[in-house]
């Protein structure tokens, strides 16, 4: 009696398992995860969306040239000063942008990730099912094909789970100090310079001098823009990759210890 409930039961794990990998996408913890990843690359998009149109900006504004007739004919360009600050803000934007389609890639993926571990812990039910009655081989694959099939079905969208319950509450005060003085050394930037060339010399003359405004607000402020893009990145980071694998450790390390016959679990080097 007894071993025929366990076999049904070895069923019936096997039956879920594979419902669960072919009904991922109504999966509530995937969702979860899934729902975290996008509002990171959400807001990595506005950051980056902001941070090139400040590249523009600055790119254009070094193309400005004054003329000059005493002495020595011939132009300069004096927002060139602009071009460390132009190349930090063009830098940390193509960070941002590689950690909005990290997270993008990590929301599509962690569906079909989520479907491959519970299939893997459906087959592992089988081969424990078929061990028991056959006396075959594939009972040694049964622990570490359960185990690790575990680790991708529930411990890696848990882990940003717990990541969106943490990281929020972890980087809320970094984020609004930092997110403030981006919001208002790009305020500056806001003037709608006229670029449609009606008004001749005028009009070039009076976006040079906006550009020029622009240019000494920006240089008096270098240090704090830097410093709040450097943390705004970090933010991110730190909540698409260095809390989720944290937590992603420790299931791994637990997974190990579980994969392994009793005795023979070795500390990760």
């Amino acid at each position: 009696m007894g071993e025929s409930r366990r076999r049904f039961a070895l069923v019936l794990v096997a039956v879920a398992a594979f419902a669960a990998a072919f009904l991922y996408p109504s999966n509530p913890a995937t969702q979860g995860a899934q729902a975290y990843a996008r509002s990171v690359a959400t807001a990595s998009g506005g950051v980056y969306v902001t941070l090139r149109s400040l590249n523009a900006v600055l790119s254009t504004a070094q193309e400005i040239e004054v003329g000059g007739s005493f002495v020595v004919q011939g132009t300069a360009q004096p927002l060139k000063v602009l071009e460390p600050i132009d190349d930090t803000v063009e830098r940390i934007a193509g960070v941002v942008f590689s950690v909005m389609v990290a997270t993008g890639l990590i929301s599509v993926a962690m569906g079909p990730a989520s479907a491959v571990g519970f299939a893997m812990v459906g087959v592992a039910a089988l081969l424990r099912l078929g061990a028991g009655m056959t006396g075959g081989a594939g009972g040694s694959l049964v622990r570490p094909l359960g185990v690790y099939g575990l680790f991708l079905a529930a411990a890696l969208p848990l882990s940003f789970l717990v990541a969106a319950l943490l990281a929020d509450r972890m980087t809320a005060g970094v984020w609004a100090e930092h997110s403030a003085v981006l919001a208002e050394i790009t305020a500056s930037v806001a003037p709608e310079i006229d670029t449609a060339g009606s008004g001749g010399w005028r009009a070039v003359m009076e976006d040079a001098e906006r550009y020029g405004t622009l240019a000494s607000n920006l240089y008096g402020r270098a240090d704090d823009l830097v410093a709040s893009l450097v943390a705004i990145l970090a933010v991110f980071l730190f909540k698409v990759l260095v809390l989720p694998l944290l937590i992603l450790g420790g299931f791994l390390v637990l997974s190990r210890s579980l994969a392994l016959p009793p005795g023979r679990f070795t500390p990760m080097r």
